[in-house]
């Protein structure tokens, strides 16, 4: 096992969200983590649930905000994979429907356990959307509400003692969860000039549309078939 660090880059949100961590180390990796976003709350308003026959939420912050704005714990909630579940279960949400993918999984789950005239569906998350997952069921006769409750923002600058690690070649693996994470560090990493002591790091992406936004030049991408954290931790230790 390799004596080098596990560096995650991860936005700086609601709260620690801290799981893959808590796998690698039990696997007794040394493991590290950075901001590379930043996640700004934009809503205080209550959400309203009334006529509403279920909810969206493609991400961990989309949750947490739609927990301190709504009370209504017992409405069907469609998430997009089983970290978020794990995280809707322990906010007290009780019908939740992991749709054990990303957006477009998400959009064949929920077209076959909802009724397009059946009520508004509710779709909770970030200003900006990899996926317009409200436009693709609106295609199909639903009626979608859009509730923008957060935005994530680039931060400007990597961490010192990240760049300090690179350079002294202590980086085994860098984990990426987010595209929009992936496209700040290919610009990030450029502007540092570091791209030289990035060749014989590893990169574990959370899902293949992650992978294809990190920089062709690295090449030692990995990625899991089921983006979620348990199997990205399967990847590390099945390419170590």
């Amino acid at each position: 096992m390799t004596n080098k660090f596990i560096v995650i880059f991860r936005a700086l949100g609601n709260f620690p969200n801290d799981e893959l961590e808590v796998l690698l180390k039990k696997n007794n990796y040394k493991v590290i983590t950075f901001p590379i976003l930043k996640i700004v709350n934009l809503r205080t308003a209550p959400i309203n649930t009334v006529n509403i026959q279920a909810i969206l939420v493609t991400s961990s912050n989309g949750l947490y905000n739609l927990s301190k704005l709504s009370n209504n714990r017992k409405i069907k909630l469609f998430t997009v994979g089983s970290t978020s579940k794990k995280i809707a279960k322990e906010l007290g949400f009780k019908n939740v429907i992991d749709c054990n993918g990303d957006s477009v999984k998400m959009f064949e789950v929920v077209v076959n356990n909802t009724i397009a005239d059946g009520g508004y569906l509710l779709y909770v998350g970030a200003k900006d959307i990899s996926v317009n997952l409200p436009k693709m069921l609106e295609g199909v006769g639903y009626r979608v509400k859009r509730h923008v409750v957060y935005r994530t923002v680039e931060l400007e600058m990597l961490d010192r003692k990240f760049l300090s690690l690179i350079k002294s070649k202590q980086v085994g693996w860098i984990v990426l969860l987010s595209k929009k994470g992936a496209l700040n560090f290919n610009r990030l990493i450029h502007k540092n000039s570091s791209l030289n002591y990035l060749k014989n790091v590893k990169f574990a992406c959370l899902s293949s549309n992650i992978a294809e936004a990190l920089s062709n030049k690295f090449y030692s991408k990995f990625f899991p078939q089921k983006p979620s954290l348990n199997d990205i931790k399967h990847v590390i230790l099945k390419n170590e």
